[in-house]
């Protein structure tokens, strides 16, 4: 038969899993650990715990023993496994600054050219594809560059500049080159 939990609180503890669960940006999984400490407490059995909460009963021995063993802190998601990402929050701002920078002139960026800036200027080596990731999840918009300009369409200055270096183009393409 399995041993027994059962988080007996002190009126200070009591006081302290209300105010913790009431806060707003509480993670749900740590709302659901502390409703376990909470239902221990009124007497209620691990099973039963288990079944009003839609978990199975081993989570619920798990934290109950987490909780007598180490209190409030026991409750808590362990870090993450694994190396901690490449690209810092600073990085993915310096991105951000130069693609805004880039939007004003009217300058496009393809994710390799995003990858290989990041290399070089901050020394940050990402995948194009794990850049594509980032960018899609810091809301980042970004272009491959294309043959249209349509997009001109919609900044009257910036296509009147274009025209001019286009006519410029042609102008010094059709003069005689002296030789």
């Amino acid at each position: 038969m399995p041993k027994l939990y059962r988080a007996a609180l002190t009126d200070e503890q009591r006081a302290e899993l209300n105010e913790r669960a009431r806060a707003r940006t509480l993670a749900p999984r740590l709302r659901d650990r502390l409703e376990m400490v909470r239902l221990s407490d009124v007497g209620l059995r691990v099973r039963e715990i288990a079944r009003r909460l839609g978990v199975h009963e081993q989570t619920v021995r798990k934290f109950l023993k987490a909780f007598l063993a180490q209190g409030f802190d026991g409750l808590a998601d362990r870090p993450s496994p694994g190396r901690p990402p490449r690209a810092s929050t600073a990085d993915l701002a310096a991105l951000g600054q130069l693609l805004d920078e880039a939007a004003t002139t009217g300058q496009t960026w393809t994710a390799p050219q995003l990858a290989a800036w990041l290399a070089r200027e901050r020394h940050v080596a990402l995948s194009t594809s794990r850049l594509r990731v980032l960018l899609r999840a810091h809301e980042f918009r970004w272009k491959r560059t294309t043959r249209s300009v349509r997009h001109l369409r919609k900044d009257p200055d910036l296509q009147a500049a274009k025209e001019a270096d286009l006519e410029l183009l042609h102008f010094c393409r059709e003069s005689p080159v002296p030789g």
